[in-house]
C-alpha cells in the first residue's frame, strides 16, 4: 500500500468519487417517479456531474508533468459550489440571492487569469465557503420545515466547509505553506462532497417514503383520507371516547344521480363534482372531524364528541351548502345534490358498525326521494325532506 498510494492517490480518489456519483444518481433515478420527480433533481444532477468533471480535471493536473496554463480545478470548484447553491435553492423553493452570488462567481472565475496561485487559492476557497454557507442556510431551513434528516446532512456538509476553509487559510497566512493549505482544503471539500451525496440521497429516499405513505392513506383526487387513513386518524379519538363515555357520530354522504353526470357530461366533469363536494365538506366541518372518501361518490365523516342531534344538524347544513352550489361547465349549470345518512354511538365505538349504520341511513334517504337526511339510533327512523329541516 505504501508503494501504490503516493504515486496513484489521485486516480484512486477519482475512482472513489466516480463510484459515489454513479451509485448515488442510479439509486435516485430508480426510486424517483418519473411523473413526480424530487424537487431540485435536475440541478443536483448538474452539480454531481460538474463536480465529477472537476475531480477529473484535478486528477489530470496532478498527473501532468507540465503545469496547466489555467488553474482549471480552482475555477471548477467555484462553479460547482455555485451550482450546488442553486440546486439547494431550487429544492427549497427559494430563488433569492442567485443574481448577486452569480456575479461573485463570475468575478472569482475571471480572477484566475490575473492572480498568482496563492491569492487565487484564497479567492477560490473563500468564495466556495460563501456559497456553501448559503447552501447550509437553505438546506437547514428546508430540513427543519420538512423534518428531513437528509437536508440536515447537507447543511452539516456546508458547516464542514465553513469551518474547514478558514483553517486552510490560517495555515497559508501564518506558515505560508500553500501545499499544506491546499491539502487541508482538498480534504474539507472532499468530505463535504461525500456528505452532500449522502444527504441528497437520504433526502430523496425520505421524501419518496413519505410520498408512498400518502398514497396509502390519501385519496389522490380529493386529497381527503381514504378508509385506511380514516382508521389511523381516528385511533386516538375513538380510544378517548371509549374511556370518557363520549358520543361519536358518523355521516355518510352520497352524490345523487352521479352516474348520470358521468354519462351526460363525461368523467372529467364527474371528477369536478367529486372535488367540489369534498371542498364543501372541508369547509363545513371542524378541524377535529375526520373526512374521508370511501367510494366513487361516497364520503364518510366521523365526528368525535358529537351527539346524534348535532350530527343531523351538520348533515342538513352540508346538504343545503352543496345544493346551493351547482357546478358550472361551459356556461351550463349542473345541479348537485346529496343524500346523507347519520348514525351515532356512545362510549366504545366499532367504526365498521357505525359506518354501516350511517350507510343504511343514507340508503333510507335515497329511497325517500334523495336530497335529504336520514338517521338511525336503534329507534324509529327520522327522515327529513328537502323542504323541511332536522
Amino acid at each position: 500500500m505504501e508503494q501504490i498510494f503516493p504515486e496513484h492517490w489521485a486516480f484512486i480518489f477519482f475512482g472513489l468519487i466516480f463510484s459515489i456519483t454513479c451509485a448515488q444518481m442510479l439509486v435516485v433515478y430508480v426510486l424517483s417517479d418519473s411523473g413526480n420527480p424530487p424537487a431540485g433533481l435536475g440541478m443536483y444532477t448538474v452539480y454531481f456531474m460538474a463536480a465529477l468533471l472537476a475531480w477529473i480535471a484535478l486528477t489530470l493536473q496532478q498527473g501532468a508533468s507540465i503545469p496547466m496554463a489555467v488553474d482549471v480545478p480552482s475555477v471548477a470548484s467555484i462553479l460547482t459550489s455555485y451550482i450546488l447553491f442553486m440546486a439547494a435553492g431550487q429544492r427549497a423553493g427559494v430563488t433569492r440571492g442567485r443574481t448577486v452570488l452569480g456575479i461573485i462567481c463570475l468575478i472569482a472565475c475571471l480572477s484566475v487569469f490575473f492572480l498568482p496561485p496563492p491569492r487565487m487559492f484564497v479567492v477560490q476557497t473563500s468564495v466556495a465557503a460563501l456559497f456553501f454557507a448559503g447552501v447550509g442556510l437553505l438546506c437547514g431551513w428546508r430540513g427543519w420545515r420538512q423534518r428531513n434528516i437528509g437536508d440536515a446532512i447537507i447543511a452539516w456538509a456546508a458547516l464542514t466547509m465553513v469551518v474547514g476553509i478558514p483553517a486552510a487559510l490560517y495555515q497559508l497566512s501564518t506558515a505560508a505553506d500553500l501545499p499544506k493549505a491546499q491539502a487541508i482544503a482538498f480534504g474539507v471539500h472532499s468530505s463535504a462532497y461525500a456528505l452532500v451525496a449522502i444527504g441528497f440521497l437520504a433526502s430523496v429516499l425520505i421524501e419518496y417514503q413519505q410520498y408512498l405513505s400518502h398514497l396509502a392513506t390519501e385519496d389522490p383526487l380529493t386529497r381527503l383520507l381514504n378508509r385506511r387513513g380514516l382508521e389511523s386518524a381516528l385511533y386516538i379519538s375513538l380510544a378517548h371516547a371509549a374511556r370518557q363515555g363520549l358520543p361519536t357520530a358518523a355521516i355518510m354522504v352520497d352524490i345523487d344521480h352521479f352516474k348520470k353526470v358521468n354519462d351526460s357530461f363525461g368523467h372529467n366533469t364527474g371528477d369536478q363534482v367529486i372535488r367540489q363536494v369534498a371542498e364543501i365538506l372541508r369547509q363545513t366541518t371542524r378541524t377535529s372531524d375526520v373526512v374521508a372518501r370511501t367510494g366513487g361518490e361516497e364520503y364518510l365523516l366521523v365526528l368525535p364528541a358529537t351527539s346524534l342531534d348535532a350530527a343531523r344538524t351538520l348533515a342538513e347544513r352540508i346538504r343545503l351548502a352543496i345544493g346551493e352550489r351547482p357546478l358550472v361547465v361551459d356556461h351550463q349549470r349542473i345541479p348537485v345534490t346529496v343524500s346523507l345518512g347519520v348514525a351515532g354511538a356512545m362510549g366504545e365505538v366499532d367504526l365498521n358498525k357505525l359506518s354501516q349504520e350511517a350507510d343504511r341511513a343514507m340508503y333510507l334517504a335515497k329511497r325517500g326521494g334523495r336530497n335529504r337526511v336520514a338517521s338511525v339510533e336503534n329507534k324509529p327512523v327520522h327522515l327529513s325532506t328537502a323542504a323541511s329541516r332536522v
